[in-house]
């Protein structure tokens, strides 16, 4: 192998390349943790500030009584409800999720899903942490006060509704000075669903509610529930719709906010696989803001925060409708919504790559899963690798007879290069298009197959991060084919590696170099003057890739490595039995015969070539002259 003076600078050029965006993105990190402890809990300006509620309680039993000490002359008709003290949680479940609602506001209080777990317990996913979550309707009086829906006590019609057969509902009410006022929250559930409907009736109480915009003041702080913190927080973050609009989204890497200027449709707390998101039939007002914070420690996802103004018309008989999706990022669950952009939460990539996941990959994975059994994800991430692979054969044909064609030409090719050895670059090249011209071998023949791969490539990089199908599934030595799989844990971090190895990962590098060996080492040298070796070049790739993939999904890694190993079976079956290289150089030296006509890519790139040799045959003239 040949390291001449230009590889060598290419590869250092790409050693400290590699480390320096490592240590910018480590620097980067760092700053914004520390931001995130100061700016993770802003408060409103001065002028803006809001009387601040009484943090919600934590109870042990199912009912607590408190001592009130509020100043209730602010809630005016509703003073009767904020004086009250009786704090219970209201359960509504299916049997796929359970909410419990706090009477204390009127809000959700928990939600759990029952189908899921946390990775490595058995304990069900809760969607945020209790603790450091609340939700409040904030409006002013006529005085100008604020007032907060979490300072009402509302009184429920039910303690417990089960929705598990038919579909349950709970009205929570705080009552006014008369049966003819009140505000009430009114929550609905279906079987076998993952969307609670809510329904707020503001009533008898236009001129003390509708002052001024309604908001909804919405904090969330989610907790850890997959193999790898840092993985989890990388897919998670705001996701939301802007009627007419796709769907867009905050930062995924780190600390952001935005306001928006426009009505809001929906807006997701999306984290990872799983999203708490709050739809509005009526949409949300324009200035809403968006906030996802990174926290510095290593029970919670992210912090997320969204102030979103109501559009509500003053009226004696008010109505809003919100639905809350509370569930997994699958897509058959969010498509069952019916609602607009949200299958979009899953980020199958843009573009035709989404379509490909969307309407080809999925629907492969989902048929495989049904009809075969989902007791080895790993034999149906093998079945959709082999049948990718068929479907790709005739590309990778096209692919290998290019190959066999340049093989054939190499020593023709090896003796235009030992001719115009030191001479200009120009004149090598118009003679290698011209022997190429000649036979009738296309040299970018192998590029086009290539390229035609590329999408399904790219597409599988994207599928495996995102698709929930995987959580949790097993194979070999791996517990969990959307995560990581390891088979070492190390007791210190490397960086840019981990503190893992991850065996999938070892295979697939080990398996691409070996590919790379195979395809590149029969093929004619095409090195131009100032480029890097691209043996080289390839075999820095393979090693890299050990980096880069060590904390992939090992449903991915284990995809590429079975993708290789396919390939290199396909190329030793094809050039042992398939491609006949003497019939190959017959045909060559029967083209060669042949009258040429012009035209054709090769023929104008030969075109261009005579035109800048030309003009620097007249540049060296005027040199010689002067």
């Amino acid at each position: 192998m040949k390291f001449d003076k230009n590889t060598i600078l290419g590869l250092l050029f790409m050693l400290l390349l590699a480390f320096g965006f490592s240590w910018y993105s480590a620097n980067e990190a760092a700053k914004e943790q520390e931001q995130t402890q100061e700016n993770a809990t802003p408060s409103p300006a001065p002028e803006q500030q809001a009387p601040q509620s009484q943090p919600a309680p934590q109870p042990t039993a199912a009912v607590i009584t408190e001592p009130s000490g509020l100043n209730t002359d602010r809630y005016a008709s509703l003073a009767t409800s904020a004086s009250q003290s009786r704090f219970e949680l209201i359960t509504l479940k299916n049997d796929k999720v359970s909410v419990q609602i706090s009477t204390k506001g009127g809000h959700l209080h928990r939600a759990t899903l029952n189908e899921f777990t946390k990775y490595g317990s058995e304990q069900h996913i809760e969607l945020w942490d209790t603790t450091n979550t609340m939700m409040n309707l904030n409006w002013k009086n006529g005085k100008g006060e604020t007032v907060q829906s979490s300072e009402l006590y509302f009184e429920p019609n039910a303690t417990q509704v089960d929705a598990t057969s038919q579909k349950g509902e709970i009205r929570l009410r705080a009552k006014g000075v008369s049966d003819a006022q009140y505000m009430e929250w009114v929550y609905t559930l279906e079987p076998n669903s993952y969307q609670v409907q809510c329904q707020l009736n503001i009533v008898g109480l236009e001129n003390e509610v509708f002052n001024s915009p309604l908001e909804l003041d919405w904090k969330l702080l989610g907790h850890t529930n997959e193999k790898g913190l840092q993985t989890e927080r990388s897919k998670s973050s705001i996701f939301f719709h802007t009627p007419g609009e796709d769907r867009d989204y905050l930062s995924e890497t780190g600390n952001d906010s935005e306001t928006l200027e426009v009505p809001l449709h929906w807006v997701d707390l999306k984290q990872n696989y799983f999203s708490v998101a709050l739809i509005s039939d009526n949409g949300f007002d324009k200035g809403a803001k968006l906030d996802v914070y990174v926290l510095q420690d290593s029970t919670s996802n992210k912090l997320y925060y969204a102030k979103l103004p109501l559009t509500t018309p003053k009226s004696n008989n008010a109505q809003l409708n919100f639905s809350y999706y509370l569930g997994p990022n699958s897509y058959e669950a969010l498509a069952a919504t019916n609602i607009e952009e949200f299958t979009n939460i899953i980020d199958y990539g843009w573009w035709i790559i989404g379509y490909v996941n969307k309407y080809a990959i999925r629907p492969l994975f989902e048929f495989l899963a049904e009809h075969i059994g989902t007791f080895s994800y790993g034999l149906i991430i093998l079945i959709v690798t082999l049948l990718i692979k068929m479907l790709l054969f005739p590309i990778t044909w096209k692919n290998f007879l290019s190959g066999a064609k340049m093989r054939v030409l190499k020593p023709e090719i090896d003796e235009i290069n030992k001719k115009y050895e030191g001479k200009e670059a120009v004149e090598k090249q118009q003679a290698t298009m011209a022997l190429y011209r000649q036979t009738g071998v296309n040299p970018f023949a192998g590029c086009i197959p290539v390229l035609l791969q590329m999408p399904i490539l790219y597409a599988m990089f994207r599928f495996f991060p995102a698709e929930i199908t995987l959580r949790g599934k097993s194979f070999l030595w791996a517990d969990d084919l959307a995560a990581y799989d390891s088979i070492l844990d190390l007791s210190f971090n490397i960086p840019m590696y981990g503190s893992h190895v991850s065996g999938f990962t070892l295979l697939m590098a080990a398996s691409t170099f070996l590919y790379s060996k195979m395809s590149m080492g029969s093929q004619p040298t095409m090195t131009q003057p100032g480029m890097p070796n691209m043996a080289v070049m390839m075999n820095i790739f393979s090693f890299m890739m050990i980096f880069f993939f060590n904390s992939m999904p090992a449903g991915l890694t284990m995809y590429y490595f079975t993708a290789n190993m396919i390939s290199i079976g396909q190329m030793w079956a094809i050039k042992k039995y398939f491609i006949d290289e003497n019939a190959i150089r017959a045909k060559i030296e029967e083209n060669k015969k042949k009258p040429k006509k012009k035209g054709g890519l090769a023929s104008r790139i030969e075109e261009m070539q005579k035109a800048q040799q030309a003009k620097l045959d007249a540049q060296k003239s005027k040199l010689k002259k002067k």
